[in-house]
């Protein structure tokens, strides 16, 4: 027989969500962007903006997850 649970509720801070969200779209921009710049660049230039591609792309993770957190 299954025991019935308490439901609680969540409140949503919405104005931080909406915060959570445009800073994930500002991390892949500035993703998108270091990888459009890499491509053109050469030698080590083109290896440090792969990495700064990648920090963005944790970045945008670490938002993500966050806001996964709150719901």
């Amino acid at each position: 027989m299954r025991k019935t649970r308490d439901r609680r509720y969540v409140t949503l801070d919405t104005e931080h969500m909406r915060r959570l969200h445009q800073e994930a779209i500002e991390q892949l921009e500035l993703m998108r962007t270091a990888f459009e710049a890499a491509e053109q660049a050469i030698g080590t230039m083109r290896d440090t903006l792969d990495e700064i591609a990648l920090d963005h792309w944790n970045n945008y993770l670490d938002v993500v997850h966050i806001k996964e957190i709150q719901y």
